[in-house]
């Protein structure tokens, strides 16, 4: 049954490889019910029994198994459960977005294998596995992010994604040889129970770099916005619950050792960084897309916060809730975006609350991000809140979640403004919107109340505890009114002159993006230089033992002229030597 969570996905995108031109219509409906198979199988296996690991042998060498292993263990369950529910939701929004027959194949070859890839992960029970996984995942995200690789900015940002990715993988893979060398095994319990060694510091902080480009955090977490340039359903898999969560949820599984490591101080100041940069330049981008992907680099960012500061609970009810508010938002931007001939700055978009289901659905979305009760991003963030008892971390924690309530109503009402300023609607097209693309929408609208039910449930099944500080609460609840009230007044009410005022300041003094890309290209063009010395040095050097070859087969081919089989050139040549050992006698 763990098998088949991988394997009807990979079955699924076997058939999507096989031409299937006489029937263009079949191939997103074979991936849609692959996904609901999967969730199928993600529920028999919640209800299978007792949490469990079981490990098959792959191969040996020199003593060291390597196994595949898996894990139905309560953080396992966790992802799983996160990616069974979501999966099938991003489908079928995918079968009204992907309107090209031709693309489709392609587009559900990768997604289905993306999954497969996810579904892997979650279950992942030692490095090997998770390894495997984490790779699969990497170069699915290249393929989706790159996907419309005829458009001008998509291939670029899929080379930058993959790149940065792939200075994590190389960190992962140092830290998998040496944990392998070292303990003879690769499994998580195992190397939980062994003892600690300075080997297992540097594993662990070549873990933290990996997990960090994979989560987008500080200084690695620009590839994320750029990632945008992919399809809306790829954004919205990848935000919601997939691969940028892997780096939180590895450290979660391995929190036992950074806790013994004593480095939960890293954790969190790279978390709170991250958040403050991810909201910040969400406060002041104009990408539709790019708003909703800095607000996902400020959730991951919380959630290291809450594993920086000692909580795994607190980590995964964000986890948690954060995955059906993201998904959500994401379909509402390209829901938006269909609407608007594709157009993807929010000042040039049009909003509309006449379709009242999917207007409402998008509002309950954004609430959900800010954190206001009763919707369930309040637990995911007034978790994080509550075990900060250190006061300036508290205190940034409320900026940041002043900021979030902020940007994300300045992402809902400058569409909508422009609408209530043009005094028309002739602009947009929602009605040709398909269904297929609004009943995951109403499903995850659904999910954000239901997922409130996390608060009685997660701690038991995580075997952790979690309680509402009221006080807490309402401060939370009270900054994130706040910053609704002074979205409104800015985005929606505020004169043109005074918005755009406001606009530029901001991007002066909060925008970070364009410095940490110039940093980017820094370090790329001095690597460039070094490698272009190395170069000219291998040049140089190459050149000279060339040249010295030439000379000894030059000398070479001299002195074999010598032997030609003639008794006076050998006379001659004797008596040469002779006199050439007297000089050196008398010099001597």
């Amino acid at each position: 049954m763990f098998a088949l969570l991988v394997i009807v996905p990979l079955l699924a995108a076997a058939l999507l490889a096989l031409p299937l031109k006489r029937f263009p219509n079949i191939v997103k409906y074979i991936a849609f019910a692959a996904s609901l198979v999967s969730l199928l199988l993600a529920y028999l296996v919640f209800s299978y029994g007792p949490f469990t690991t079981q490990s098959f042998n792959w191969f040996s060498a020199n003593g060291i198994s390597f196994n595949i292993s898996i894990a139905t263990l309560p953080l396992n369950m966790l992802l799983l459960m996160v990616v069974s529910l979501i999966t099938p939701l991003v489908f079928l929004y995918s079968l009204g977005f992907m309107e090209v027959p031709s693309e489709q194949p392609r587009f559900f070859f990768e997604m289905s294998i993306f999954a497969a890839s996810m579904m892997l992960f979650a279950i992942s029970a030692n490095f090997i596995t998770m390894f495997i996984a984490w790779e699969m995942l990497g170069i699915t995200s290249y393929l989706l992010i790159g996907f419309w690789y005829h458009k001008e900015h998509a291939p670029t940002a899929a080379r930058k994604a993959i790149t940065t990715i792939l200075i994590g993988d190389i960190f992962m893979l140092a830290a998998i040889l040496i944990i392998g060398t070292t303990y003879g095994t690769f499994g998580f319990s195992a190397i939980m129970g062994s003892p600690s060694s300075p080997a297992l510091y540097v594993a662990l902080s070549f873990i933290l770099i990996a997990a960090f480009t994979k989560s987008a955090q500080f200084p690695f977490h620009e590839w994320l916005s750029d990632a945008m340039e992919g399809p809306t359903p790829v954004s919205a898999f990848l935000h919601s619950s997939t691969m940028v969560k892997a780096g939180v949820f590895l450290i979660a599984v391995l929190f036992p050792l950074y806790v013994k490591a004593d480095m939960l101080g890293i954790i969190l100041v790279i978390g709170l960084v991250s958040a403050i940069l991810g909201a910040t330049n969400a406060l002041t981008e104009r990408h539709i897309k790019k708003i909703l992907a800095y607000s996902t680099i400020e959730d991951l960012g919380l959630m290291f916060v809450a594993l920086g500061l000692g909580s795994v609970m607190a980590a995964m009810m964000l986890f948690f809730v954060q995955a059906f508010y993201k998904a959500l938002l994401f379909m509402g931007a390209g829901y938006i975006m269909k609407a608007n001939d594709e157009k993807e700055d929010i000042y040039s978009t049009y909003g509309s609350s006449t379709r009242k289901l999917v207007f409402l659905s998008i509002v309950i979305a954004a609430v959900s991000l800010a954190g206001l009760f009763p919707m369930s991003g309040f637990f995911g963030k007034d978790a994080v809140n509550s075990v900060a008892s250190n006061m300036v971390v508290y205190s940034m924690l409320l900026l940041i979640g002043f900021a979030s309530s902020i940007y994300i109503f300045r992402w809902l009402f400058i569409p909508l403004r422009k609408s209530y300023e043009s005094g028309t609607e002739i602009n947009i097209n929602y009605k040709s919107t398909p269904r297929s693309m609004l009943i995951p929408m109403f499903i995850l609208a659904a999910l954000v109340f239901v997922a409130d039910y996390a608060y009685l449930k997660l701690p038991g099944f995580l075997n952790g505890s979690y309680s509402i500080a009221l006080l807490s609460a309402v401060v939370g609840n009270v900054i994130a009114v706040i910053g609704i009230i002074v979205a409104y007044r800015v985005y929606m009410k505020g004169f043109r002159a005074k918005l755009s005022s406001t606009n530029k300041m901001l991007f002066n003094v909060l925008y970070s993006s364009r410095a940490v890309n110039a940093v980017y290209l820094y370090i790329v063009g001095v690597t460039m230089a070094f490698a272009r010395a190395v170069s000219a040095f291998d040049f140089s050097f190459d050149k000279s033992i060339y040249g010295l070859a030439r000379s000894v087969i030059t000398s070479g081919n001299g002195l074999r002229k010598i032997v030609n089989g003639q008794t006076n050139s050998y006379v001659f040549a004797f008596v040469l030597g002779i006199m050439f050992l007297i000089v050196l006698y008398v010099l001597a």
